[in-house]
């Protein structure tokens, strides 16, 4: 190993790498529609999800607990909220199926569209 390997705290790049794996990111044009950051998190990694499912699926797409932290980091209570103001809002929806009961997920775009455009409209004025 040769002595940039290994900086004087001990840290490798490997395990740099490690603790920074990807990043997490979010459409910042998000946060004044949906009351914040945490909903905001949700909402984008909800539109990445649903732009990557297969086309026979009508838009829906089932995630777990474990599964919305691994990708955001959000705990289940800010997963709870951000959730519960996503629907308030119109911009996501959900629906259990199955025993056990999964829970599924719909992004409604053309609400976050809707809200878009409102927030620009109310910028410029």
């Amino acid at each position: 190993m040769s002595a940039r390997a290994v900086a004087p705290t001990g840290i490798t790049h490997e395990l740099l790498l490690e603790v920074f794996d990807l990043p997490v990111t979010f459409h910042r044009c998000l946060v004044p529609i949906t009351g914040g950051v945490t909903a905001a998190l949700m909402l984008s990694q909800a539109i990445w999800t649903a732009q990557t499912i297969e086309g026979d699926s009508d838009g829906w797409f089932s995630k777990s607990r474990d599964q919305w932290t691994e990708e955001t980091g959000l705990s289940r209570w800010e997963q709870e909220t951000a959730r519960r103001a996503l629907r308030a809002a119109g911009f996501l929806e959900e629906r259990r199926i199955g025993v056990p009961a999964k829970l599924w997920f719909r992004v409604r775009p053309e609400a976050v569209w809707r809200a878009l455009q409102a927030r620009a409209g109310a910028i410029h004025r």
